[in-house]
Formats: C-alpha cells, structure tokens, sequence
C-alpha cells in the first residue's frame, strides 16, 4: 500500500493522458524529483503543480523538453533577482530614499 503523499506514475499517466516517458525526461533534467516506492515509480504530490505547469508548457504550447528546462532556469533567476530587489529596496528604507 502507497503512502497518502505519492501517487503512482502509472496511475497519474492515466487519468491526466501524460506519456510516461515525459515524466522521466523531466526527472532525467532535474525539473522534478520521483521516489521508487515498492518497486515502481511515484510522484510525491508536492511535486504536482510543476508538473502541470510543465505539462501545459509541452502539450499545450508544444515546447520540448529542453525549451522547459531554459524557461525554468530562467524563471528561477528572475525570482532571484526579485528578491534581491526586495532587500535592497528594504536597505534603502533605512535610508529614506523613495525608489
């Protein structure tokens, strides 16, 4: 029995129409983590909304998997960026400089 957390790749591939090679891929890229549960492939549900969000990316907007894999690295880096622009605009507070 499968804990409540994890959902088969085998199970989720089915009812969503998603080929289970575009799952692997994305792990292969370190886009999401799958844990091996009694021997087979599981999905920890903490990983569901970026698998929807990559999943709309490759099937509705037909992006392959390398395209994800650019748009994610790009994404992180603009939150990087966001948050460094949040503490330099808290510093500059300190200051009482209106940006």
């Amino acid at each position: 029995m499968l804990p409540e957390d994890i959902i088969r790749v085998e199970d989720y591939c089915l009812k969503y129409e998603i080929e289970h090679t575009f799952l692997f891929s994305l792990e292969e890229y370190g886009l999401i983590e799958l844990t091996v549960v009694e021997e087979q492939k599981c999905i920890p549900v903490q990983q569901l909304p970026a698998i929807e969000k990559f999943s709309n990316l490759y099937y509705e907007l037909n992006i392959n998997v390398d395209g994800i894999d650019a748009i994610s690295h790009l994404l992180r880096k603009i939150e990087t960026m966001q948050e460094e622009i949040r503490g330099l605009k808290t510093k500059l507070s300190v200051y009482d400089v209106q940006a």
